[in-house]
């Protein structure tokens, strides 16, 4: 198969919860999928459910933080595919919940590098491929504010906040691509547990379900780009 009718597709925070759900189900429909996340030896298991999904499946251990990583991932990527069709980021984390009088800077400092910054970079570096493409796509998991999260989210939602913006903007800048955020609705992940311990599971999402709507969304051609989805 030619580069020009694969569809080459990059999930980043893959190894787990909805990004690792997300990149086996988008297996069903691209024939190259590479994950990204810091856990090599998780990848490895998602790299095996999207082999036995009938796509080739490439393993990048990286620390999106590290902002010389995306330039020379987007570098490979393109001299390997000479382009790329859809960008999945669910890469991110969170503090634990707390008053702005008790926040730890340097926390809120990661959350911001991880969750806007390498964000704000993978649309750089990855704009000239996806541009390359004939459908291109980047999709953000991403959340949206309400008034569950107004108090003690002053580590997190504000940043998500702006990520939201950035990607109202993005879309702006470059009509000839779809861009994205993908707000999901209460999920049973690890991400999850380290804010709301104690949880009854039965009363949210499964994982599973979340990249299910995600599919669904990236392949829903009517959705305009800018748009901000909750699901």
């Amino acid at each position: 198969m030619s580069n020009l009718n694969k569809i080459v597709c990059l999930v980043t925070g893959a190894s787990s919860g909805i990004g690792k759900q997300t990149a086996i189900r988008i297996s069903n429909i691209a024939d190259h999928v590479y994950i990204l996340s810091r856990d090599v030896s998780k990848l490895e298991i998602v790299n095996d459910h999207i082999i036995n999904n009938g796509s080739d499946c490439t393993i990048v251990p990286m620390d999106l933080t590290k902002k010389n990583n995306i330039k020379e991932l987007a570098k490979n990527i393109y001299e390997k595919e000479n382009k790329i069709d859809i960008v999945i980021s669910s890469a991110g984390r969170i503090n634990q919940l707390s008053p702005i009088g008790s926040q730890n800077e340097d926390e809120v400092i990661k959350t911001f590098e991880l969750n806007y910054l390498s964000n704000l970079l993978l649309m750089k570096e990855f704009l000239p491929l996806l541009k390359l493409s004939s459908n291109g796509k980047f999709i953000i998991i991403s959340s949206m504010y309400n008034a569950f999260k107004s108090q003690y989210w002053s580590g997190y939602q504000p940043i998500m906040t702006a990520l939201n913006e950035l990607v109202r903007i993005y879309a702006e800048e470059n009509k000839n691509i779809r861009v994205n955020c993908i707000c999901p609705s209460a999920v049973d992940t690890n991400f999850r547990n380290d804010i709301m311990p104690g949880e009854d599971k039965k009363l949210i999402f499964k994982p599973e379900q979340i990249a299910e709507n995600i599919i669904k969304t990236i392949l829903d051609d009517t959705i305009q780009s800018g748009e901000i989805i909750s699901i």
